[in-house]
């Protein structure tokens, strides 16, 4: 029988198992387009070895008296058909699943992975990992490079570390805002699962179109968002004006070096409250600024400390999970999501070994909706390939469809556009 190792789940990836139910799931995918029809006996080889060199991947959710932890699942791995729903994995308690999943369809390779276990960077490593694996066992010559993970490398201690709490110094704490955002609205699928929207454009006709208003991509597609949420304000009811926020991660590898599989992730929230005349310069204006201010360690930081601060007043002292669990809920409920219109979410440029390149074709990064927040956003890039992803679980097309209107009419960008068709298959 295999050994089973438990593994303390970090700072942010303890709301997760408090937090999530059927509205909520706390998963995302990512996925791979590779330039042949996938091989569901090599990627189940692929699989096996590349669990085996990350092996906090291949666990299951248990509870302890004071807080959850992760624990190796004896339960074989197999991998499957991708399914046509998306986040519809919302009992991450259940003992018999993996909190990961690996998918294949076509020429795609997707994972679908609980956020208890790491991050969108940590899962896009996994992945790239996973990819080679594959590659490697359909006898083509590729190798990592010393750039990615090699599932032939032996696991060190740094990629299971803590990063919130090896490379946050002590210092001040400053909570974020609470006021309540607004809300896109619209009327819920009756099936739990995600309609999800592709939209792939050139990473360098982007970049052009940025440049003109001294952004980068992501605040260009930020600017794009608020602006059309500030439209669909002004058209439900002009006359009440709330915040509109967007939440986006950012990685704190980035600033503070860290080879950890787990979450070492922070948010900023960038918006305010608009007038109805608001312009989309004057959109740009803001985000810039705010972009410029909160992408940095002495601003993220305060911000981490405050969330260590709360994990240690709620899940360090002698207070029942059970307890806990009701309180981290209602908190989140109250001053979490309700603070935030909508999360973008954008991994960046995805670095490949150059011996694997001419083997891939694009890569896909989803995260799950929520009842709050009915629509969200993952983006990463490839090459010169950037798919937006929008997750839906409302009937309502019509914001995304004005993203688009936008992109494609003001700003010129051709646009190849395609989902899941998960809603056609359940109307």
């Amino acid at each position: 029988m295999a050994t089973t190792t438990w593994f303390k789940i970090d700072n942010a990836g303890k709301l997760f198992p408090a937090v999530t139910n059927s509205r909520r799931a706390s998963y995302f995918r990512l996925a791979v387009t590779i330039n042949e029809t996938v091989d569901p006996i090599v990627l189940q080889k692929a699989a096996e070895i590349t669990l085996k060199r990350f092996p906090n991947f291949n666990t299951r959710l248990k509870k302890g008296l004071f807080w959850y932890y992760l624990e190796t699942q004896q339960r074989p791995f197999k991998v499957k058909p991708e399914p046509n729903v998306f986040g519809s994995i919302s009992e991450p308690n259940n003992p018999h699943i993996h909190l990961i999943e690996i998918y294949y369809h076509r020429q795609r390779i997707a994972i679908e992975i609980f956020h208890s276990i790491t991050d969108g960077r940590g899962g896009m490593e996994f992945l790239k990992t996973l990819t080679l694996a594959y590659l490697r066992l359909k006898h083509y010559p590729v190798s990592s490079e010393g750039i990615i993970f090699d599932a032939d490398d032996i696991t060190t201690d740094n990629e299971l570390e803590d990063s919130f709490q090896a490379k946050i110094k002590p210092g001040r704490s400053e909570w974020l805002p609470t006021k309540k955002a607004y809300h896109l609205k619209g009327d819920y699928f009756t099936h739990h699962g995600h309609y999800l929207t592709h939209l792939e454009m050139s990473v360098e006709t982007l970049k052009t179109v940025a440049k003109t208003y001294q952004l980068s991509i992501t605040g260009l597609l930020a600017s794009v968002i608020m602006y059309q949420l500030l439209i669909q304000q002004n058209q439900e009811n002009p006359k009440v004006r709330k915040p509109i926020i967007l939440s986006i991660p950012v990685d704190m590898r980035k600033y503070l070096p860290s080879t950890t599989m787990k979450n070492f992730v922070m948010t900023i929230n960038i918006g305010r409250v608009f007038p109805m005349q608001t312009t989309f310069e004057e959109i740009v204006q803001e985000v810039r600024q705010q972009l410029k201010e909160g992408q940095s360690i002495e601003k993220l930081a305060p911000q981490i400390r405050a969330n260590m601060l709360a994990e240690r007043m709620l899940l360090l002292r002698f207070v029942p999970l059970l307890i806990k669990r009701m309180i981290i809920r209602s908190v989140f409920n109250r001053v979490g999501e309700p603070a935030l219109s909508l999360t973008m979410s954008n991994l960046g440029q995805v670095t490949m070994p150059e011996s694997t390149k001419n083997y891939l074709e694009s890569f896909e990064f989803m995260i799950c909706s929520t009842k709050v927040m009915p629509i969200n956003l993952g983006i990463v890039s490839f090459g010169d390939r950037l798919v937006m992803s929008f997750s839906r679980i409302i009937t309502d097309r019509h914001f995304i469809q004005a993203i688009v209107q936008q992109l494609t009419s003001t700003f010129q960008i051709p646009i190849r556009v395609y989902g899941n068709r998960w809603e056609e298959a359940h109307e």
